[in-house]
């Protein structure tokens, strides 16, 4: 057994999961930087995916992102031709979103940019490991309530 293998034995496992965190959250970025994607318009992008239409303020809450950031997340999309942003029919002090056309298809070129990128972290498992890997974690998360901002009182250093 080596030294290092020795030593990550007595890493507490948030601290593995945190590192592990990291690498993957830094190995998506990387898969979607080419694409003219940020995190965060990634995020916007696949919500409207899955909600549909939408409020920008409904989806700034769902995200837990500010919303005068997500305004000008939104702005950039919009621009970009990859958000549809109206004004609410009926209260014209709100906007609703929906994906675009090309926002869907930028996204099916960034789902498969992450599935490469996840490949190449989870290379050194075998189909079923994975399968576990994956049914763990969802045990987990579905234990969880994530913290939507650093604000919640829960959520909080």
């Amino acid at each position: 057994m080596t030294t290092a293998a020795t030593a990550l034995d007595q890493v507490p496992m948030t601290t593995l999961l945190t590192g592990l965190g990291r690498d993957a959250t830094a190995r998506v970025r990387r898969a979607i930087r080419p694409l003219g994607l940020g995190a965060q318009q990634f995020m916007v992008l696949k919500q409207l995916q899955v909600v549909g239409q939408t409020s920008q303020a409904e989806l700034a809450d769902a995200l837990g992102i500010d919303r005068s950031n997500l305004a000008v997340v939104v702005a950039e999309l919009s621009d970009r031709g990859l958000v549809v942003r109206t004004r609410d029919a009926v209260d014209r002090r709100r906007y609703v979103l929906r994906l675009a056309r090309a926002g869907e298809r930028l996204l099916g070129r960034a789902d498969g940019a992450i599935t490469a990128a996840e490949e190449e972290l989870l290379a050194p498992l075998g189909a079923a490991e994975r399968g576990e890997l994956y049914t763990l974690l969802r045990r987990l998360a579905d234990g969880v309530d994530f913290c939507p901002t650093a604000a919640d009182d829960g959520c909080a250093e």
